[in-house]
């Protein structure tokens, strides 16, 4: 059996003192379909994020990836054409030099991770919310530093528990 993760929402940005969808996200049509690595006795899953189609073939990710490492949003990447007509990555082609973290609360408390997410996005971060106790979060190589400071605290504290998605190093 295989485990499709599309993404159910659009990446947000913070405009107008709001969380609102970012408007390249929000207009991109294409899901792209990534292999999530296999792990022993683990169903294949693959990860849907939203993309845009460019004319030389390949395809910029527009979502945050949740369950993926080293894909980051804004990479360009190869594609192909499945069976099914489905965008699947091939590889990546461009590194957008951005970071993923991903968020998962350690407890239901009502607008907890609205308020987390506002917070980051409030300081330059995009947000892609997969459930409302899970989200991930991608920043600038500038930023990168604070949020992951600021996510180690809150863990600290008892509050989330977080990683990051990079784990080669830029360069």
């Amino acid at each position: 059996m295989t485990d499709y993760r599309q993404h159910p929402g659009v990446v947000a940005h913070w405009r107008d003192a709001l969380l609102q969808p970012l408007p390249e996200a929000q207009e991109a049509r294409d899901t792209i379909w990534f292999a999530v690595p296999l792990e022993p006795d683990v169903e294949q899953t693959w990860e849907g994020l939203r993309g845009r189609l460019e004319a030389d073939g390949t395809a910029t990710v527009l979502g945050v990836p949740a369950y993926l490492y080293d894909l980051n949003f804004g990479d360009r990447v190869s594609v192909m054409r499945s069976a099914e007509n489905a965008l699947v990555a091939t590889g990546v082609e461009h590194d957008a030099l951005n970071f993923t973290f991903r968020v998962q609360l350690n407890f239901e408390e009502p607008n907890t991770s609205q308020l987390l997410a506002a917070e980051l996005a409030e300081n330059g971060c995009l947000i892609d919310f997969i459930s409302p106790q899970f989200f991930a979060i991608s920043c600038d190589e500038a930023q990168a530093q604070e949020v992951a400071d600021r996510l180690f605290a809150l863990e600290h504290d008892g509050v989330l528990h977080y990683e990051t998605g990079r784990t080669q190093q830029l360069g």
